[in-house]
């Protein structure tokens, strides 16, 4: 796996939370669906990202994209940054995906059920959509502790294809964000850490990680990507999420 697909690998379940209840949960099982619920109140989510990657602690690329999603399957990502990326677009409803790469002017289709979730790296930001299958059902989760910094959950492989070998989650006690994760190899060597920066509420009873960050093993930070705008709940119509037949010197593959 690439080190950009970890990247991206190492948000999933990480973006949105819900309100907390006012006793602290006991199981691994309810914590997981407290974190789930957050997809009953968010109908539709746009907005604006930065995503900086970062090599022997300088910025390597600066990538901005607009991303929409709508409810249940329909996700759109559209890069704006840099120049050279810039009009490339994917979208996505249900197992379908189509890439327009707007240099060629071609569209390419995928079909991502015969994809792993490792192949999958756009899992990161289609988890909250309600008919998309979620990679921590690959594992089963134990509560290890509850600390004041939240939850410590530990989830290991509960399928032979799973993309892990283990992984530690910390989530808040108030939002149900994950404020803190790590993923392992079959080997139990550290391949990335994730931190939360910022929670904020988007919506009622739904919460979003504004800002965060990736490490390799070695604590080396790799990459931030941070919500410059947001809105969530705001009616996006649906016709952003259908794709426009080629023109007559485009191509369609």
């Amino acid at each position: 796996m690439t080190r950009h697909a970890l990247i991206a690998l190492a948000f999933l379940v990480v973006l949105i939370g819900t309100a907390a209840t006012a006793q602290p949960l006991d199981t691994a099982e309810a914590i997981l669906d407290r974190m789930d619920e957050n997809t009953h109140g968010l109908e539709d989510l746009d907005a604006f990202l930065t995503i900086e990657t970062y090599e022997e602690g300088a910025i390597e690329l600066t990538q901005r994209l607009r991303l929409s999603l709508l409810q249940p399957d329909r996700m759109r990502q559209e890069y704006l940054a840099p120049e050279y990326l810039a009009g490339n677009l994917t979208l996505t409803v249900g197992d379908d995906m189509w890439i327009y790469i707007a240099a060629a002017d071609t569209w390419y289709e995928k079909d991502l059920s015969d994809l792993s979730s490792s192949e999958q790296p756009w899992l990161a930001f289609r988890r909250f959509l309600r008919n998309v299958d979620d990679e921590p059902d690959d594992y089963a989760f134990d509560l290890v502790e509850v600390e004041d910094a939240g939850y410590h959950l530990v989830g290991l492989p509960d399928v032979d294809d799973a993309t892990y070998g283990r992984i530690e989650l910390w989530v808040d006690r108030e939002t149900f964000v994950p404020i803190r994760r790590l993923l392992y190899d079959v080997d139990e060597n550290l391949l990335v850490e994730l931190r939360i920066l910022e929670i904020e509420q988007v919506a009622e009873s739904t919460y979003l990680a504004r800002t965060m960050k990736t490490y390799d093993e070695t604590g080396e930070l790799q990459s931030v990507i941070h919500y410059d705008e947001l809105i969530a709940n705001g009616g996006l119509d649906p016709a952003l999420f259908e794709r426009e037949l080629p023109d007559e010197g485009g191509e369609d593959v």
